[in-house]
């Protein structure tokens, strides 16, 4: 088989719910290039959304994504290695050793609520054009160090936000915990009845974790730690490198709740 031919079957065997289909067409029209904001939790849905912001405009634009697809997201922004390679990692190790390169990746399309996206995929002998998921191909966008576009026409038909300075929408992964964390918005905040974005969310505990054995749920807002107050990411985390077992005071709809998040062993 040709090497682009084992590119193209790899490709579409590997992983659960990864299928690609080489594009008819190539990319046309203006194209905007975009950076990864951050990824946040809708509201309202309790969905993750990758956020895209323009390097040369105001517009953030959201894309709601998966789970999984937003945990690799944010692994990867916070450099987080897993210990074997998953499903994104893998990809980008087999172009890698077939010698071939992402060039770019676009959000060519809006149809119904629902993004689409092309990899540009260089073999050397040839350019393919490969259809995916927006979220497979940031999160191999994001590996690759590949530059992300978005079509400008769907920049304009997409429910894009104006940029207000920086909020806070980093995630985080503390993998020793089975905790996946963000920063708390003023737009969760008001969601969760907060009268300040300070404190945590909880965006994802790990099933069979510590964390989940300790007592920590989805959706639960961190406020406070060892009776010292989490405005962020940073100050919680500074209290969980200690090392020590930490006392949590969190928010849980319209409870106030004290859960001791024990240190994992070595």
């Amino acid at each position: 088989m040709t090497r682009r031919g084992w590119i193209i079957c790899a490709l579409a065997i590997v992983g659960a719910g990864w299928t690609f289909f080489l594009a008819a067409q190539p990319v046309t029209g203006t194209l905007l290039e975009v950076r990864v904001r951050g990824v946040t939790v809708d509201p309202q849905a309790g969905s993750p959304v990758v956020l895209l912001e323009e390097l040369q405009g105001d517009r953030v634009l959201p894309i709601w994504v998966g789970v999984f697809e937003a945990r690799a997201i944010a692994m990867e922004m916070d450099q987080v290695a897993p210990p074997r390679p998953m499903t994104h990692d893998l990809i980008k190790n087999i172009i890698e050793g077939v010698k071939a390169q992402v060039t770019n990746v676009v959000i060519i399309d809006l149809k119904e609520n629902t993004f689409y996206a092309q990899i540009a995929l260089h073999t050397g002998a040839a350019r393919l054009q490969i259809d995916a998921r927006p979220s497979d191909a940031i999160a191999l966008a994001l590996r690759v160090k590949a530059p992300i576009y978005v079509a400008k026409t769907v920049l304009d038909r997409a429910p894009a936000i104006e940029r207000h300075g920086d909020e806070p929408t980093a995630m985080t992964v503390l993998k020793r915990h089975g905790l996946t964390l963000q920063n708390l918005t003023a737009s969760l905040a008001t969601h969760f009845q907060l009268p300040t974005p300070d404190g945590v969310l909880v965006s994802d505990v790990e099933a069979g974790s510590a964390a989940e054995r300790d007592g920590v749920r989805r959706g639960d807002v961190i406020v406070a730690a060892n009776q010292g107050k989490i405005v962020n990411l940073q100050a919680l985390e500074s209290t969980l490198s200690r090392g020590s077992d930490v006392s949590l005071q969190i928010v849980r709809g319209d409870k106030r709740l004290t859960v001791v998040l024990h240190s994992p062993t070595p």
